[in-house]
């Protein structure tokens, strides 16, 4: 029976409630959860964009550019600032309620509103992708754009307007990320089987009113990445484009791509079980072209999950999102979930989404996120827009790294298979690298950091030295591996009566790389230190209370020379 005003006022009001507080809940987790690596890296391409960088030829990226390039004009807006990971989180906020609208209207356009609200709630607080989607990532532009792709195709097909709509929103996911590659594969596959089971019985496929709409949906869908293609062309950059958005991340042998194993037959099983309850359903439905639409939706969504289940070399829960609201979309649609009883298994899985998101990522608990954000906050303090920072995949965010490759699962696999050589140590030299986030660094190049840089603060590392000098007046070798203005203070951090190379050495000076000679007046425990750091407020104090790394042996000893190979500064610094 319809419910009477006073019901319809309290659906309304409990509805707008819970609208409040799923954007609450949202919002505490963008300024709460611990920052993902990935975060950064996209950042750090943002941040390109603004700078009129070329990226895959100035700097590293292996995704299709659209999403970086549209946050860039909020990034310049926002400037350099360290909380800017919560900032652009909230910013990524429209896109998650486009998704959940366009869920909650394909719901209603092929099922009804209560299927729509259904899925809806329960995409939103999915919990094996709330926390992803709540990151900043490419992946939060790109579910989205599917999901409106699907809709417009399910909803709309085979009118021109609509197919043609279809075709450049999953046009523009393919220039967010090429992982748009399965899901169209696996929806083609899915339509494919869906046709296959009409014909069989009996049913005439349009063809006529199909084949005239094809072109407007293959030139939507090839339209925003060769645009994209046509703008790094003219920029002589196509090549190197092409390869990071797809021959980089094709690499035999990574992850799943291994070996043999037995889950790769769950594609193909469900396949046959897909094809089985799609031919009882179309076979049994009073409303054929309308159950058509929503298998074409539910069984892309379960085909692209389980080939992702089955072949896809690292997976990952952001893969997941654009799967999730298509498949509760089906499930939510089914005579089973539309009984009253199941009112209050709606109710439980809600519950038990929520207490799952809360168990794993509590929002009233950013410890982590205030360590990234000091981490950053130190780095802008220490370091100028033309000073370099070396770091894994971009966690400076708004400074230059000096190597180009950043050190992502795929890169670490290419480095530990020879056939990547980022060549860490070249980089730090060439550049006079003062400033080191020492996280995912190749095992190659973290006995060089450890040697030549001090820990700050976290993961930072500043360049400096510990160093120990026994014997006054008597000239000792100081090894100088990164050409840099360095200081040397004495234990109470006071600049050092000492001389290099003969020079006086009581101000901060330039030292070119090599094996120096250094005098002081005073035996003890010296601080070598880049001078800049100290100009710009970093506390000395921590630094002086480390223990000494090294003692000096006099100069022109064999083994004043091997402490001087030690640190890397002889030799080639590859």
């Amino acid at each position: 029976m319809p419910p009477t005003p006073s019901r319809r006022r309290a659906q309304v009001l409990s509805a707008a409630l819970a609208a409040v507080a799923l954007l609450a809940l949202r919002l505490a987790s963008a300024w709460s959860l611990r920052v993902d690596s990935d975060e950064p890296q996209h950042l750090h391409v943002v941040w390109a964009w603004t700078q009129g960088l070329l990226p895959y030829v100035d700097l590293f990226d292996n995704h299709t550019p659209l999403f970086q390039w549209l946050m860039s004009p909020l990034l310049a807006l926002l400037g350099e600032r360290a909380d800017i990971v919560p900032w652009m989180r909230t910013a990524t906020i429209p896109f998650w309620l486009l998704g959940l609208t366009l869920t909650w209207w394909l719901g209603r356009r092929l099922w009804d509103a209560r299927t729509g609200w259904a899925a809806l709630a329960l995409t939103a607080l999915f919990p094996l992708t709330y926390l992803s989607s709540v990151q900043f990532r490419t992946d939060d532009l790109w579910w989205v754009l599917w999901v409106g792709a699907v809709a417009a195709g399910a909803v709309g097909a085979p009118r021109r307007a609509w197919l043609a709509a279809a075709g450049l929103l999953a046009g523009l996911a393919f220039a967010v990320s090429m992982k748009t590659t399965p899901l169209l594969l696996t929806q083609l596959l899915a339509l494919a089987l869906l046709a296959a089971c009409w014909r069989l019985q009996g049913r005439a496929i349009a063809w006529r009113a199909w084949l005239p709409a094809l072109p407007g949906w293959i030139l939507g869908l090839v339209l925003p990445l060769g645009a994209f293609a046509l703008f790094f062309a003219a920029h002589g950059a196509l090549g190197r484009a092409w390869y990071f958005w797809v021959g980089y991340n094709i690499v035999p042998g990574l992850g799943d791509w291994s070996g043999n194993q037995a889950h790769r037959l769950l594609f193909p099983a469900t396949l046959l079980l897909l094809a089985l309850v799609s031919w009882r359903h179309l076979r049994t439905s009073t409303d054929a072209a309308r159950t058509l639409r929503r298998l074409a939706v539910f069984d892309g969504a379960a085909l692209y999950l389980a080939a992702l289940f089955s072949y896809w070399p690292l997976l990952t829960l952001q893969d997941l999102l654009p799967a999730v609201p298509l498949l509760l979309l089906g499930l939510c649609g089914t005579r089973l979930a539309r009984t009253r009883r199941a009112g209050w298994g709606f109710r439980l899985a809600l519950a038990l989404e929520l207490l799952a998101i809360l168990a794993a990522r509590p929002p009233w608990r950013h410890h982590q996120l205030s360590r990234q954000e000091r981490e950053l906050a130190l780095v802008l303090k220490l370091t100028r827009p033309d000073d370099s920072v070396m770091d894994a995949k971009g966690a400076a965010i708004f400074r230059m790294r000096p190597v180009f490759w950043v050190f992502e699962d795929i890169a670490e696999y290419r480095i530990a298979h020879g056939l990547l050589h980022p060549r860490v140590r070249a980089g730090l030299v060439r550049d006079g690298t003062a400033l080191v986030i020492d996280h995912r660094m190749p095992d190659a190049a973290q006995p060089f950091i450890a040697r030549n840089y001090l820990p700050v603060t976290g993961n930072v590392r500043v360049l400096g030295q510990r160093i120990d000098i026994t014997r006054a007046s008597v000239p000792v070798a100081l090894g100088i591996a990164v050409p840099q203005r360095y200081v040397l203070l004495d234990a109470q951090g006071r600049p050092a009566a000492a001389r290099v190379d003969g020079r006086p050495f009581d101000a901060p000076q330039a030292l070119p790389r090599g094996c120096r000679t250094l005098t002081v007046q005073s035996a003890g425990q010296y601080l070598l230190l880049w001078a800049p750091a100290l100009a710009r407020g970093l506390r000395v104090a921590p630094l002086l209370a480390q223990p000494a790394a090294l003692t000096l042996a006099p100069a022109g000893t064999r083994m004043a020379l091997q402490q001087c190979r030690w640190l890397g500064a002889l030799g080639s610094p590859a």
